[in-house]
């Protein structure tokens, strides 16, 4: 007869901890199963919660809203969803993409952002920007190498999103932590720093205008920025992502965005933020 001591009696009848949760494996099946194989039902039956918050002015709160309305547009012959970027930082998720749910209805630069608890999606917002036909304005100038250095690039954000919205000092902020000859997708905006710099200081010159920060992620090279800005008092103003690419020594070099005006109403009681 083997004795029980009252360490080991404790220790065989303590709970088993759980397995901390992959974010990142259930963004990626996620990713995978709606995205790619266009199994709208099936994705969101695995990762979406029944309590699922909906940001989108035009839809309801709810997975089933959702998939009434993404199923048939993803099921539609000749529509494309394009993955460019998926970004996984915490319980936040980014997917950047080039959506066209209707072939000849035109294509839109789509950041959706997904907020996850336990494993589950519980939480979306989406910024929409039609785009030009033709082309691929999403296209990414180079393939960076490897895994990228997500400490160091999240202390380069951090401080780069501070001088810009928090200090208002564009010109601070890009001298610093831009490259000269960043790769610009914003077609508003020429080539360059130094262009960015011209653009995004006048717009920020506009009496009464305001661009409050919502959330951000980083993940590897990449980096983004989720905020409402407001050119205007009167101005109800655009939800906005911006995107940005680090390289390996830490500079931005590569830059995307989209930005969606808000609606007067909406089918939800949240606002895009």
């Amino acid at each position: 007869m083997w004795a029980v001591t009252g360490a080991a009696l404790i220790a065989l009848t303590a709970p088993i901890a759980a397995e901390p949760i992959d974010n990142r494996a259930v963004v990626r099946d996620f990713v995978e199963r709606f995205y790619a194989r266009r199994d709208v039902v099936g994705a969101f039956a695995a990762y979406v919660a029944p309590g699922y918050i909906q940001h989108n002015p035009g839809l309801p709160d709810g997975p089933t809203a959702a998939v009434a309305a993404l199923a048939p547009m993803f099921a539609a012959p000749g529509s494309r969803f394009d993955v460019k970027h998926v970004l996984v930082d915490g319980d936040l998720a980014l997917v950047h993409l080039l959506g066209e749910g209707k072939p000849g209805g035109g294509a839109a630069a789509v950041a959706d952002i997904y907020r996850l608890d336990g494993g589950k999606i519980v939480e979306h917002w989406d910024v929409l920007q039609p785009v030009e036909p033709g082309g691929d304005p999403l296209a990414q100038a180079a393939q960076p190498s490897g895994q990228g250095d997500t400490a160091r690039n999240r202390q380069a954000f951090d401080a780069f999103i501070d001088l810009l919205f928090a200090k208002g000092d564009v010109e601070a902020a890009y001298d610093r932590f831009v490259a000269p000859d960043l790769i610009q997708h914003n077609s508003r905006m020429g080539q360059g720093r130094a262009e960015a710099i011209k653009a995004i200081t006048a717009l920020r010159a506009a009496p009464g205008a305001t661009f409050t920060v919502q959330r951000t992620l980083v993940d590897g090279h990449f980096a983004a920025v989720h905020y409402r800005g407001r050119l205007g008092r009167k101005d109800r103003g655009a939800a906005v992502v911006e995107i940005f690419r680090f390289d390996d020594r830490g500079m931005i070099v590569e830059h995307w965005d989209m930005f969606q005006p808000l609606p007067v109403t909406s089918r939800n009681a949240h606002p895009m933020f």
